[in-house]
């Protein structure tokens, strides 16, 4: 997902963890310059603890090829005046709702079901309303279902579930928005969502799949072994402190 929903979250695990979004930094980049000017830091000490930052937490980081990325961005939050974290909260899934998307019976298709009807709710939450629309390109809708699908069958699959009744298409023209009709609030609530990167494995896990929390990261992940703990970020990391350990442990023994 590409929307940023949970930001006090996000800018604690930085401050406190040194974490920072890989897939594209520019987002750890302007939390932090909320994060710093609230703090009452002017934009100069904005950028240099930024970039402090970043020469800390980020693997490979250039501060010349960054500097203006960080300049610009910070120019744009101060400019606003809107250091607000914005935080989504928790999203609910009902047992109807479930019991609706299982009816499928086509996992391809259920899983699409929960993404959208995900979003319909975040979507009601952050304009402030209960219309259960969804205004996103469909290509981060099915990136969040895990499914590599051609955009001719992504549009089939739409078609699909718009003939079961369970979504309608906006009719303007070249207009993706899509209403989610299967909503239903008023049964118990089967799942709560309050982690929103790999949406899709908390309905896997819903159907009885192996879903475990990253040990490193607590990210939902697929857990194809017993052995498999970490997700692949997680486990990367790890295996670059080992060697780090093991090629000192052998420089150290090579000078005895």
């Amino acid at each position: 997902m590409r929307l940023i929903l949970n930001e006090t979250q996000l800018v604690s695990d930085s401050i406190n963890n040194g974490y920072v979004d890989k897939k594209k930094p520019s987002n750890t980049i302007r939390l932090l310059a909320k994060y710093y000017l609230s703090k009452d830091m002017n934009r100069p000490q904005t950028i240099n603890s930024i970039d402090a930052f970043l020469k800390k937490n980020y693997k490979g980081y250039n501060s010349v090829k960054w500097q203006n990325t960080i300049e610009k961005i910070v120019n744009s939050v101060h400019k606003d005046k809107d250091y607000t974290m914005f935080d989504i909260g928790d999203v609910n899934i009902t047992k109807n709702e479930l019991e609706k998307i299982t009816a499928i019976n086509n996992l391809k298709y259920e899983k699409l079901m929960f993404i959208l009807l995900v979003y319909a709710k975040i979507y009601n939450k952050l304009n402030d309303n209960g219309k259960y629309w969804v205004n996103e390109e469909l290509k981060y809708i099915f990136s969040d279902t895990k499914m590599a699908i051609k955009e001719v069958d992504q549009c089939k699959i739409i078609f699909d579930l718009s003939e079961l009744g369970l979504i309608e298409v906006s009719k303007k023209v070249d207009c993706t928005n899509v209403h989610v009709l299967m909503a239903d609030e008023e049964s118990d609530i089967e799942i709560i969502i309050n982690d929103f990167r790999n949406l899709v494995y908390y309905y896997l896990k819903w159907k009885g799949e192996k879903i475990i929390n990253c040990e490193g990261c607590s990210i939902l992940i697929k857990q194809t072994s017993n052995k498999h703990k970490y997700c692949n970020e997680c486990a990367k990391e790890i295996k670059a402190t080992n060697d780090r350990r093991i090629q000192k442990e052998r420089y150290d023994n090579s000078r005895k």
